[in-house]
């Protein structure tokens, strides 16, 4: 395991005053550093001469047979002097739902690394101990200037770690591209469809945006959004600035948010940018609503996250390190 062969690494280090462990985080993601920065973009309106409120027409039988998720897992580890060394696990899985309603798994990739500037910490040492790193630092301006806060690196490294669990992911999706490439079944993807070469133009491949840092409407367009009732979805549109992998999305209400946050049941769809989804785009929303039951209680999320999705993380956080694992690791030095 990566943590114990670290461990062996750093009690084996001379004690010169560099190594400062963290043994107790706040949290497995370091909260020294934000998640993404609310964002105003815009869009192409597809459908309509303006944006509105269209009825889906109720629920349907779902329609979806498989899901992909991944989870990401990061803990700052120890400072090499003032570089932050930070330790992630990245994971994804593909489940199937069959005719008899159990999940199974058709796929999972996982990985764990150590998340630092190679030019900044004793590389040769963690190399001989087999640990392995992901270099953060690039040769960017941008990056070199980073190179001299801490809590910048910590940042290049949360970066690093989704760019790895976004990694995952696509090559799970394009291995289920691969191997239905026969079948009529559909996978929903639990996030940005952007992120995979092939999946964003694959006509059954769905993705489901839970979060809204990024808005691509302002004023009274937004507000209609923001006003949509349960069952109502967006006209369809096309996000700008993914011109090397375009794609239609539309917004859904899956739950009432009266005396709730305007983003309550909320989501975003992505589906490829092609005529076929534009006429899906009702029964796809449908499917959807469709998959509302069961709750995903408890989940936080659960107004704006669908069963199958819980059971994929579910099955990712029981193979993911804990906090208490990673803490134990570290107990001893």
């Amino acid at each position: 395991m990566l943590l114990t062969r670290l461990a062996n690494y750093l009690k084996s280090r001379p004690d010169d005053g560099r190594i400062h462990v963290v043994r107790q985080s706040a949290a497995d993601e370091d909260v020294s550093v934000t998640d993404q920065e609310p964002v105003i973009s815009s869009a192409e309106l597809i459908e309509g001469d303006a944006l509105c409120a269209i009825n889906v027409g109720g629920t349907k039988q779902p329609g979806f047979s498989f899901f992909l998720d991944g989870i990401e897992r990061r803990h700052l580890l120890y400072y090499d002097g003032m570089t932050p060394v930070v330790y992630g696990f990245t994971a994804a899985v593909i489940r199937e739902r069959r005719d008899d309603r159990r999940m199974y798994t058709f796929g999972s990739l996982s990985q764990e690394k150590l998340y630092c500037p190679c030019a900044q910490v004793d590389i040769e040492g963690l190399q001989n101990a087999a640990v392995e790193l992901s270099d953060t630092l690039s040769n960017s301006e941008a990056d070199k200037s980073a190179a001299e806060h801490p809590l910048k690196l910590l940042d290049l490294a949360r970066r690093a770690v989704s760019k790895d669990r976004e990694k995952l992911e696509r090559i799970l999706a394009e291995s289920w591209i691969d191997k239905t490439s026969d079948s009529d079944r559909w996978l929903l993807w639990d996030g940005s469809i952007t992120v995979g070469f092939d999946a964003y133009r694959h006509p059954r491949v769905i993705g489901v945006i839970k979060s809204h840092q990024t808005h691509y409407f302002q004023g009274e367009q937004q507000r209609r959004i923001m006003d949509l009732k349960v069952g109502e979805r967006s006209s369809v549109f096309m996000p700008k600035g993914r011109e090397r992998t375009p794609v239609y999305s539309w917004y859904l209400r899956l739950h009432p948010n009266d005396g709730r946050d305007v983003y309550f049941g909320l989501v975003r769809i992505e589906a490829a940018a092609s005529a076929e989804t534009l006429g899906i785009v009702d029964e796809v929303s449908r499917w959807l609503l469709g998959e509302r039951s069961p709750l995903s209680l408890p989940d936080g999320r659960w107004d704006r996250m669908i069963y199958p999705i819980r059971d994929c993380e579910q099955y990712l956080k029981s193979i993911a390190p804990s906090r208490t694992l990673i803490e134990a690791a570290l107990s001893a030095l």
